[in-house]
Formats: structure tokens, C-alpha cells, sequence
């Protein structure tokens, strides 16, 4: 477990090191793509209605044997800020790069943002992971999409090179159902006891609806905790800001505990939000992942 207060230098020192010998080892100079991927939609048939919704993406390619799948977290899409950050690295730094909308969010179409639900977000990463990508991918994992990221690591193992984690926000529901009661007049947590859908306010992310069966449908997905829950056999890594006010950053720790590898690496950013979209976090991003890209590469040739 590392704290990292002022990291900005070292990790610019950092990525010029790693940059070089990646560089050696993948390609023989950094990929610049000038040219946006034009949106493309990949189509899912729901089993039960027989209804298809499509699904927005972006994919990069590059010369790098193992891409990068951005994971994104509870309400968040292709447009957030960390996965249009990844995709400028990508570009420089040659990596496939693929990030997409989930169901009910962004460009997605079939379903309405008040009939979205995890059980769709976990199907919609896994169909983009197994149809959309192509060699196994290191997976770049935020909040929610944490939780979704350690369902996906258990059924396809084999699609999954590496992980980074950022601000995960595993069971998160309990917290957020909370926080959504104390925000309700009388009136609007009668409809949502009900079933009906209601707003959720946060100061950062503004408003979204919500209703009771999405809470209750996450039960059914809440991760055990105990020892070697998660049955992992690649690298993880874990970054969390200190200052996150959504996700504590001390509910990082148990992951070390839930994760059935040895080889998971937690670091504290003292200055960080939840989001870590400032420029300091990115760069420690950027370096977790040209760190994670050598090693998985190592892996893969011996």
C-alpha cells in the first residue's frame, strides 16, 4: 500500500523510464492516432423480452498486444472524464482502447435510463468484452464498475490480462439507498416504498432517477468479503483519493483481503477525489498502466 502526496514529478520522471522500455519491447515508436473512431453500436437480444438494445462504442486500435477496456462506474459513460483521458493515451501510447455507453446512459439505445439496472450494466461489460474486444484485455475499472469488473474476472477469467481499480465502489447500494431516503419528502419515499421512480440528487453528478427494484436487484449481486472471494489469478492494482467524499477510501482495504491473488498493489492519493480526473491522478493512472502493460507482457512471453 503506497500514500502518494505530491507524486507528479516522480511519475513524469516515471513514465518517460517505462515509455522507453515499453517502447523496446511492443513497438518501435509511441502509436499517434490523429484520426476519432467514428461511433459504432453493438446489438444485445434481451432473453426474456426478446427486445434488443444497442450499445454505443468507441474502439481504437494499436499495436500493442493487450488493449484497455474502460469499465465505467454507476451512471457514468463513454463521455466521462477519465475514459476521454484514456483514449489521448491510448493514442500516444498504442494501445486498442475501447470504452462504450451502458444501457439507459449516453448514445445506448433500447432502454430508458429508469428501466436500466446492474444486472444489464454487467451483461452490456461482458458482451463488450468478449464480442467487441479482441486479445485478452487489461481492464480499466472505475467505482462501480469495480464491482462489475470482479463478476467478469470470475466468469471469463480468460479474457482478463490485468486490473486497475479506481475509487471502487464495491455494494455501494447500501450506502446510496441511504443517502436517497434521507433526501425524500414524505411523499416521495411513499412512491418509492411503492416502486416508483424517484430522484436521486448528488452535489457532483447532479440528478438521476431511481427506484427501489434497482436496489433490491443489486442485493442480489452484493460481493462476499471475506478471504479469496474473488478468484483472480493476473495483477490488480487499486488507486483511491483520500478526499473521496462518495466511496471511503478505507473500503479499498478489504479488497487486498477479498482478492485471491497475492499480487494487488493499493495506492492512496492524499490529494484525490473520487473521480480522479485531475491531472496529478492521471498521471499516476498513466503510469499504473504502462507498469501493468510491462509486466502483463512479461507474463505473456515467458
Amino acid at each position: 500500500m503506497r500514500l502518494l502526496g505530491s507524486a507528479l514529478s516522480a511519475s513524469r520522471k516515471l513514465k518517460s523510464s517505462l515509455g522507453s522500455a515499453s517502447a523496446r519491447t511492443s513497438v518501435n515508436d509511441f502509436h499517434i492516432s490523429a484520426s476519432e473512431p467514428e461511433t459504432q453500436f453493438h446489438e444485445i437480444k434481451d432473453k426474456e423480452s426478446g427486445k434488443t438494445r444497442r450499445l454505443a462504442y468507441q474502439k481504437l486500435s494499436g499495436p500493442r498486444t493487450h488493449g484497455l477496456i474502460y469499465i465505467p462506474g454507476f451512471m457514468a459513460h463513454k463521455g466521462g472524464g477519465k475514459a476521454v483521458a484514456l483514449h489521448s493515451f491510448c493514442q500516444k501510447y498504442g494501445f486498442p482502447y475501447l470504452r462504450y455507453d451502458p444501457s439507459g446512459l449516453g448514445e445506448s439505445e433500447g432502454v430508458s435510463l429508469t428501466d436500466t439496472k446492474f444486472s444489464l450494466w454487467l451483461e452490456d461489460a461482458k458482451e463488450m468484452l468478449l464480442k467487441v474486444t479482441d486479445s485478452p484485455q487489461i481492464v480499466i475499472c472505475s467505482s462501480m464498475g469495480c464491482w462489475l469488473t470482479s463478476y467478469l474476472v470470475q466468469m471469463h477469467p480468460e479474457k482478463v490480462a490485468g486490473i486497475l481499480m479506481l475509487a471502487p465502489a464495491v455494494n455501494f447500494h447500501v450506502r446510496y439507498e441511504k443517502v436517497l431516503r434521507s433526501q425524500l419528502p414524505p411523499k416521495l419515499l411513499k412512491k418509492y416504498e411503492e416502486g416508483g421512480t424517484v430522484p436521486l440528487f448528488a452535489p457532483d453528478y447532479g440528478e438521476f432517477p431511481l427506484s427501489k427494484g434497482v436496489f433490491d436487484e443489486m442485493k442480489k449481486f452484493a460481493l462476499n468479503m471475506e478471504h479469496n472471494t474473488v478468484p483472480v489469478s493476473v495483477p490488480v492494482r487499486i488507486i483511491h483519493g483520500v478526499k473521496d467524499k462518495d466511496v471511503d477510501y478505507t473500503e479499498s482495504l478489504p479488497l487486498l483481503n477479498t482478492l485471491g491473488t497475492e499480487d494487488v498493489q493499493l495506492t492512496y492519493l492524499k490529494h484525490a477525489g473520487h473521480t480522479l480526473t485531475d491531472e496529478e491522478s492521471l498521471e499516476v493512472i498513466y503510469d499504473a498502466i504502462l507498469r501493468l502493460a510491462s509486466e502483463v507482457g512479461k507474463k505473456a512471453r515467458l
